[in-house]
């Protein structure tokens, strides 16, 4: 029996950061694509329908901000959860839950993050759990 691969695709500037993410999911059963510029990020996201997109907010190209916009306005990938990966709130004193809510996204991970931190979130976001009635 074979398992359904759930894709993920990472949009980072940092290829260094894309390969550590890619082997990380890779290893839990996940199919990874990645792109280290805006615009070739969209077009591989439009391409593939992934399940859930990482996409850090400086990319050459179109910034994260242009990606979301266009990807909301794109039927096929509209409604495509988006976990925000950068390090531009460093320092900043608005917390990862209100930039998620300010951006509309299913989760916000400043760097530096935690590995297995992100593995969960990715997890939470893919798989919420079940309320009990």
């Amino acid at each position: 029996m074979t398992m359904s691969h759930e894709t993920i695709c990472i949009l980072d500037d940092d290829p260094t950061l894309c390969d550590m993410v890619r082997i990380l999911l890779e290893t839990r059963d996940y199919r990874v694509l990645a792109a280290t510029d805006g615009l070739e990020g969209l077009e591989t996201i439009r391409d593939s329908r992934p399940d859930l997109v990482l996409l850090d907010v400086k990319m050459p190209g179109l910034n994260g901000y242009e990606i979301l916009n266009r990807m909301r306005a794109t039927p096929t990938i509209a409604h495509t959860p988006v976990i925000v990966i950068t390090s531009l709130t460093n320092g900043s004193k608005t917390t990862d839950v209100e930039w998620k809510s300010r951006m509309g996204v299913a989760d916000f991970v400043s760097k530096p993050f935690e590995p297995l931190e992100l593995v969960e979130r990715i997890q939470a976001v893919l798989h919420p759990p079940v309320p009990k009635v």
